[in-house]
């Protein structure tokens, strides 16, 4: 298949028991052959198929669907959300809100506090000043802990809406539509090969719990370089090599510039 076809190409070891054959000869001169088992592993490479326009189109529709779905199922979008928020004051209540002001202040406080101590303004002796510095430590952690708390639980307010829910199903819907797999030397051959939909997904719950660890490892990665481009964050080849030494450790996210969205890939927002 024509490598232009593929978004990218990585290849996985997979472990495998090679039968060989051995010669020998007995005390008579006759040849003897013993085969054995030996473990090897062997180089399997995998790719994201590239998808035309008519599979965009698909992946759109089937986003339409979902979305569809979701509102009829009772769950809000996200601007009928933020909306019914806005009307009600927010999504925190009143003491919610006086708490999560007060644990900025309290940040702010404790902050100035550590500088002032790393500084020594105080002239405290070197003890004094450490015993200080763990106890101040101690409860800038506790603070941004419950910061984290407050924001995640303002963000997980909006996560339960019917365009995430459309988002998360279009994105296995493109993994199992862009996962292929080596079968023979340069030869490829889709990972889910049905053409139903929930028949794909069911074989992809099959494989999550059956016990081939190989194509466990394979799906996994699959979805998360598919995942990342489906959001934007994977626009070239350059992006999927990168995030491949993310993935492995071998690079930071951190380190990652900033670029462009990509066009190309279907808009759940």
């Amino acid at each position: 298949m024509n490598p232009n076809k593929f978004l990218y190409e990585f290849t996985l070891e997979k472990e495998e028991f090679l039968e060989k054959t051995v010669v020998s000869k007995d005390e008579a001169g006759q040849e003897i052959k013993t085969t054995k088992k030996e473990l090897i592993n062997r180089p399997i490479k995998i790719r994201i198929l590239k998808p035309t326009r008519k599979v965009f189109d698909e992946a759109e529709l089937f986003y339409g669907v979902k979305l569809s779905e979701g509102i009829k199922s009772g769950l809000l979008t996200r601007s009928l959300l933020a909306k019914r928020y806005q009307n009600d004051g927010g999504a925190l209540s009143d003491p919610e809100k006086q708490r999560y002001a007060g644990l900025y202040l309290d940040l702010f406080k404790k902050e100035t506090e550590f500088q002032r101590l790393q500084l020594n303004l105080d002239n405290l002796p070197q003890e004094s000043r450490q015993k200080k510095t763990e106890v101040v430590l101690n409860d800038l952690l506790d603070v941004r802990k419950e910061l984290q708390e407050f924001e995640l639980y303002q963000s997980n307010l909006f996560e339960q809406t019917a365009e995430n829910r459309a988002r998360n199903q279009t994105i296995m819907w493109w993994v199992l539509t862009l996962s292929y797999i080596e079968s023979e030397k340069d030869t490829f051959e889709p990972i889910f090969t049905d053409s139903s939909y929930d028949n794909k997904l069911s074989k992809y719950d099959e494989i999550e719990d059956g016990e081939d660890d190989f194509i466990k490892i394979v799906i996994k990665k699959l979805a998360y370089f598919i995942s990342l481009w489906y959001v934007g964050r994977i626009t070239n080849k350059d992006d999927f090599t990168y995030f491949e030494k993310v993935y492995s450790g071998e690079k930071d996210i951190a380190d990652l510039p900033n670029r462009e969205e990509n066009n190309q890939t279907v808009k759940s927002e």
